[in-house]
């Protein structure tokens, strides 16, 4: 009897490029997180950013020693991305900025985090700034530990915006949306990435290309250099510009608010997501801290070889430095029980905020990157180098 063929299924990811509108909301919004660091690393921010045609709005509240100029960052942020023409919707010399953020004198009583010195508190006297449930996630299927489509998908975000600054693609513009589609295998609990089903691509560009070079342009110069070859096959579907328009915006009308892109900020649908946002928010916001600290658990826990596939929840209240709760999963693909594994996690991390901020280094100035192409797509951010474990 001839064996049957393995069973698959499809699985699909998005990512946009730095000038899609939720995106320049949430690189502002870090932009003047880290601004606040950076000459004051105990800054309290909490900011919110909104955008329209021609218009950007900045509101929340900071407390920090830092004179605040949100319209030279907004302005600064928007160069940086690319709105330089009037043709675009937004043009960082001609744009309103309206400032709404409350700035407050920092407390006398601030304190540095991690600190053990006299007139500092323990790690254990810093709590949540909230309460929230926040997940990790870590896979085998890329070396990044990443899941391949949500990999796949920042790679051709990334390689238009090479294509775009390098003037290989000069009509390119910085306005981008792409979806990978991958065929998946499993197998015992992990995941095998076998093929690209289907891609899905839209970009922003001036009006002196036709559809068809754009079309002929992305595949060669994008898609190809983006994904290794072996996952490219003659089965694979493309869909560029799809609706046909030139100089289209591919996230339809100009408008967008900070953290309406978190399941492309972590794991692209994969595991779980507690829905807290991440960008313009400090360490003490758990949302942020604490998904750090989920990725970083769950990236060791795969790294060393504990699990094939991890998922990690953490829970916190107002007011509570420790978690209220830690639960594990690994989709059967670890020999050792949950609750070894959450005694791993204890044994070899300090899960209460302050304690992240200290091991991760969350006080410094490290997060307009992270608004911008991911927030564990890179080894310089601290929580992406997994930790050795202690088995004991």
């Amino acid at each position: 009897m001839k064996p049957s063929e393995p069973e698959t299924f499809l699985f699909t990811s998005e990512s946009v490029g730095e000038g899609h509108p939720d995106k320049i909301c949430d690189q502002i919004a870090d932009y003047i997180l880290d601004v606040c660091l950076k000459d004051d690393s105990l800054s309290k921010v909490a900011i919110e950013v909104a955008i329209r045609k021609d218009l950007v709005i900045v509101f929340g509240v900071v407390e920090s020693t830092v004179a605040l100029d949100a319209d030279e960052i907004v302005r600064h942020v928007l160069k940086d991305i690319g709105y330089n023409s009037p043709e675009q919707e937004i043009d960082y010399r001609t744009c309103q900025v309206m400032d709404y953020v409350e700035r407050r004198a920092p407390s006398l009583s601030r304190k540095v985090p991690g600190c053990m010195c006299v007139s500092c508190p323990k790690p254990a006297e810093e709590k949540a700034g909230d309460q929230g449930i926040i997940f990790g996630y870590a896979s085998d299927e890329t070396n990044q530990l990443l899941p391949m489509t949500i990999d796949l998908s920042h790679k051709i975000s990334l390689q238009m915006k090479f294509a775009r600054v390098k003037g290989t693609l000069p009509w390119l513009l910085a306005d981008t949306k792409t979806q990978v589609t991958m065929e998946y295998m499993e197998d015992d609990g992990r995941v095998i990435p076998i093929r690209v089903h289907t891609i899905v691509l839209t970009a922003q560009h001036t009006p002196d290309v036709t559809v068809e070079k754009l079309r002929e342009a992305i595949l060669d110069q994008v898609i190809r250099k983006a994904i290794p070859p072996k996952y490219l096959d003659s089965k694979t579907i493309y869909h560029i510009q799809p609706t046909g328009d030139e100089g289209v915006t591919p996230s339809g009308k100009f408008a967008g608010v900070t953290g309406r892109k978190i399941v492309v900020d972590t794991y692209g649908g994969w595991g779980a997501h507690g829905g807290g946002a991440f960008s313009g928010k400090d360490f003490r916001q758990v949302d942020r801290s604490a998904a750090y600290m989920a990725r970083w658990i769950a990236k060791s826990i795969v790294h060393a070889g504990l699990a094939r596939r991890c998922l990690i929840q953490l829970s916190y209240s107002i007011g509570i430095a420790q978690p209220l709760s830690i639960y594990v999963q690994t989709y059967g693909t670890s020999k050792l029980s949950s609750v070894e594994l959450e005694r791993i996690v204890f044994q070899n991390f300090d899960m209460r905020p302050a304690a992240i901020a200290n091991a991760l280094g969350l006080t410094r100035p490290i997060y307009y990157l992270t608004s911008k192409q991911g927030h564990f797509t890179s080894m310089s951010f601290p929580w992406e180098n997994p930790k050795e474990l202690s088995v004991i």
